[in-house]
């Protein structure tokens, strides 16, 4: 397993002190041995630390500096991680016209590099980004094409957040009942996989909740969840 794969799983068990460790000891290793393309995607991982931490200044400010690093290469495919987390903090701090600048850039240079896991990846959440302005139609949009690219693809590590989203999508049209039953399936998965969302998914999550429980009631809600529970996420995104 490579130093990105191991860092990643661990980040998602939410590992994080195993994700630092690892991350310190790339980058000293990738300094020595000039090995820039290592060296980015270690600063990326401390950048995600940071995010978990709450530490948004802290995590453009890392993102950045793997940003520069990336840009002093001619491999441009090294921007893609520093520009997907750059774009989330956008996203997290509410900013917007950087958000959804950073997104469609993002969105641009992964298609230029035939990366369609992190084009549905940035669709969904520029997705987000629409659905919070108001802009609900155009949300609803980015988040079919997105699931129709995890789908036809069969990119089961994203099968969590876009079942997320389904239930998202399905409280704003006020179908409360069906959210409750798609979003416990989510966390049936979760739990099984032993993952966690990422930070920015996960405010989504606990947003969503909070809503399903008020406009339902506890009651309700909690019937309907142990309802959803036995779901399978493929019959949650594809219904």
């Amino acid at each position: 397993m490579t130093f990105y794969e191991e860092a990643v799983e661990a980040f998602r068990r939410r590992e994080i002190d195993v994700v630092q460790r690892l991350s310190e000891e790339e980058i000293t290793r990738a300094q020595a041995a000039g090995d820039v393309a290592a060296e980015v995607e270690a600063v990326g991982c401390l950048a995600r630390i940071a995010i978990v931490d709450g530490d948004l200044p802290e995590a453009r400010r890392l993102a950045g500096e793997a940003r520069e690093l990336a840009r002093r290469t001619s491999d441009r495919r090294l921007e893609r991680t520093p520009l997907h987390i750059l774009a989330g903090t956008a996203r997290m701090d509410g900013d917007v016209p950087a958000a959804r600048r950073l997104l469609a850039e993002s969105i641009a240079l992964n298609e230029s590099l035939g990366e369609r896991r992190s084009v549905a990846n940035e669709r969904h959440n520029l997705a987000y980004l629409e659905l919070h302005a108001g802009e609900v139609q155009k949300a609803r949009e980015l988040f079919s094409a997105a699931r129709r690219e995890v789908v036809e693809g069969e990119m089961t590590n994203m099968y969590p957040q876009v079942a997320l989203s389904t239930a998202v999508i399905a409280a704003a049209d006020g179908d409360h009942r069906r959210a409750t039953r798609y979003l416990a399936a989510v966390d049936s998965e979760l739990r099984r996989i032993g993952h966690h969302l990422d930070p920015d998914d996960a405010q989504e999550h606990q947003a969503l909740r909070e809503r399903l429980v008020e406009e339902l009631g506890r009651d309700s809600f909690d019937a309907e969840y142990r309802t959803g529970s036995s779901l399978a996420l493929l019959e949650v995104i594809s219904g």
